[in-house]
């Protein structure tokens, strides 16, 4: 094996972790602490699969709000929090 090799698979490894470390810092700022209560700001990554009454199928949905769902197919909105 040559030198290149070495040097290539080492900024290879570099470059990954590098990638990683942006990565969770991306995460850490989509959580916002306030007053020692923990405040999701962002609800549009979590997805469930539920049933839908328009396609009268399992569908995934989106979460646009806290336990409010849409579905990705016809845009319905499914709730499901307490009243």
């Amino acid at each position: 094996m040559s030198w290149v090799s070495y040097i290539t698979g080492g900024l290879t490894v570099i470059l990954a972790y590098a990638f990683y470390a942006v990565g969770m810092e991306d995460e850490v700022e989509e959580l916002a602490v306030e007053e020692n209560n923990l405040m999701v700001t962002d609800f549009s990554r979590r997805y469930v699969t539920l049933s839908c009454q328009t396609c009268r199928k399992l569908k995934k949905h989106k979460e646009v709000e806290l336990n409010l769902f849409q579905c990705t197919k016809c845009k319905r909105h499914v709730d499901i929090r307490v009243s």
